[in-house]
């Protein structure tokens, strides 16, 4: 676990970033309830109709500065390339670096999850097996991206802004960070 100067304890307002599958939905939950601070997804700022329509960016960038400017907040998601004024307005972000193989492993599983939902009538989001190859492409590219998308522009952006961070890269990382929030 990499950390620079990451208090949890003052913590106010918390980005999470990461690819599709490294567990921000979740840890956002787990730190919502301890420190009782309302979590938001940015696929509901992203999509008018979730993964169908976007939201224009105007409507997008507003809603986002919005939510920024509320006086405690955490902010999960994997978009890279809109965030900024969020990344500025962090008091922590806490970056997951999740190895690929247990990306696709996680991706493949909430697939089949929502596949087995989807015949039983459970499932909202109707995904595609085209969808999940896309996602599985993106996992793929996550680390190697250079083009103002993945990991590397979300370090870019933490560096930038001098925003404090903590990288969490397994499970026994993420479990000594809950421990001691």
């Amino acid at each position: 676990m990499k950390i620079r100067k990451a208090k949890t304890s003052d913590t106010k307002k918390i980005f999470i970033l990461g690819n599709m599958g490294s567990g921000k939905s979740t840890l956002a939950k787990i730190i919502s309830e301890k420190l009782e601070i309302k979590c938001y997804d940015l696929d509901n700022i992203f999509w008018a109709k979730k993964f169908d329509k976007k939201r224009s960016e105007k409507m997008r960038d507003k809603m986002f500065k919005e939510l920024c400017d509320k006086d405690k907040w955490i902010i999960e998601g994997a978009y890279a390339t809109w965030i900024e004024y969020g990344i500025k307005k962090a008091d922590v972000i806490i970056l997951l670096k999740i190895p690929v193989k247990s990306l696709l492993w996680r991706i493949t599983k909430r697939s089949i999850k929502r596949e087995k939902q989807k015949n039983l009538g459970k499932e909202r989001y109707q995904q595609s097996f085209k969808d999940y190859i896309g996602l599985v492409k993106a996992t793929l590219k996550y680390y190697k991206r250079e083009d103002g998308r993945g990991f590397h522009q979300h370090k870019k952006l933490i560096e930038k802004h001098k925003t404090e961070f903590i990288i969490i890269k397994n499970n026994k990382e993420l479990n000594d960070f809950l421990k001691k929030l």
